[in-house]
């Protein structure tokens, strides 16, 4: 029966919960918003195949003998404009369900939170579009693509490293119908600090849109857009929210020491913004989104060939990416603050604890004006 002691040690991927034959597991949440295995003994049978799945106990070695790197955008301008970055992720998604796949990634729910879904059409798809800085709800999903993988249907799944970990964890077979994607994260922050940001700055009932990372403003600027009665677009670094993540104020404990850092990804590609892009592919940027792309396998490596006629790429070095974008390797420790934020979490109201924690620094504001001052000269 698996037990969490200590919760560095547990990413609450969800592979537990899915294979529970009696579901004795439920994902309950802790008091900070993050979900973790709660077992009922008197339910529990003892097989303990949650701890045989479990990623962090059995840890999963992937061969590493490939590694090819890539700077891309999707000439699609429509696509490359709805999504995070360069458009990789829905040229690959495309691909997978032209082939009769099902892509399975993270959407929105009514309230603006994140959980993980299927998408066998192109209009489902766009619900999978773009960033989400959130930890999404896995809740059944393991046990859906499974199922479609045992029907020997092409199967894209997209979610963070630990995702990946649960997923891989759960199937304990490397099925060659399976092609799984991860990004380079700084962590995942509390989905109960976003509600409550949401809840404090925001008339939530009439929030009708959200992007993480709008490029109503150019891609070079990274901006919330969310829009209710008002459009409120801005640069992230200068938002409470934003400050707070940068911070490590409010990111899930296992994220400081992430396994699936220093050279340990277990996904057949990461994509992430191509950070560095002056010295990368100068060529490449427009100011409309550019990628990076990482192959770990021959799997990864033969989508990604598979797409590239509708893609702008040129082939670049894996020293590039840590060197421009280290969260690739480097887990981010907790933040000096983190303690006395959550210890003041219940004692304060939230807009006076955002603004005691999570006031932006002056030269981000600085940044993020200078940035928008450019972008409307242009």
């Amino acid at each position: 029966m698996i037990q969490i002691h200590d919760k560095l040690e547990c990413t609450g991927c969800a592979a537990c919960y899915n294979v529970c034959p009696v579901k004795a597991i439920e994902m309950k949440e802790d008091e900070e918003g993050f979900l973790y295995p709660n077992i009922d003994a008197q339910r529990c049978i003892g097989c303990n195949k949650c701890e045989f799945v479990c990623p962090l106990i059995h840890v999963i070695d992937r061969p590493k003998d490939l590694l090819k790197c890539y700077a891309a955008y999707n000439t699609d301008e429509k696509d490359r404009n709805i999504s995070s970055s360069g458009g990789i992720f829905i040229a690959l998604a495309r691909r997978v369900l032209s082939e009769n796949g099902i892509v399975f990634g993270a959407a929105y729910d009514d309230d603006y939170m994140a959980y993980h879904k299927a998408a066998c059409n192109d209009e489902e798809l766009k619900e999978l579009v773009g960033s989400k800085y959130l930890q999404s709800r896995i809740e059944t999903v393991y046990q859906c693509v499974m199922k479609e993988l045992q029907k020997g249907r092409r199967v894209l799944f997209v979610g963070s490293g630990c995702q990946i970990g649960g997923l891989l964890g759960y199937l304990r077979k490397d099925y060659e119908n399976l092609i799984t994607v991860d990004f380079i994260c700084l962590g995942v922050p509390s989905p109960k600090i976003w509600s409550d940001f949401l809840d404090t700055f925001f008339d939530r009932k009439n929030i009708k849109y959200i992007n993480f990372k709008d490029k109503t403003l150019g891609w070079h600027v990274f901006s919330l857009r969310i829009d209710g009665d008002k459009r409120f677009i801005k640069n992230g670094r200068s938002t409470y929210f934003f400050t707070g993540y940068f911070k490590q104020l409010f990111s899930r404990p296992s994220c400081s020491n992430c396994l699936y850092k220093r050279g340990n990804r277990i996904s057949d590609i990461t994509i992430s913004d191509c950070w560095g892009y002056k010295n990368i592919a100068p060529e490449l940027d427009d100011n409309k989104g550019l990628s990076s792309i990482i192959c770990h396998s021959e799997k990864g490596l033969y989508l990604f060939t598979k797409i590239k006629e509708f893609l702008i790429w040129k082939e670049t070095d894996i020293e590039d990416i840590y060197k421009y974008n280290s969260n690739y390797n480097i887990s981010a420790p907790m933040g000096k603050e983190r303690n006395n934020f959550w210890n003041d979490y219940h004692k304060m109201s939230k807009k006076k604890l955002f603004c005691k924690y999570c006031k932006p620094d002056k030269r981000d504001k600085l940044k993020a004006l200078i940035s928008f001052l450019f972008f409307r000269r242009k």
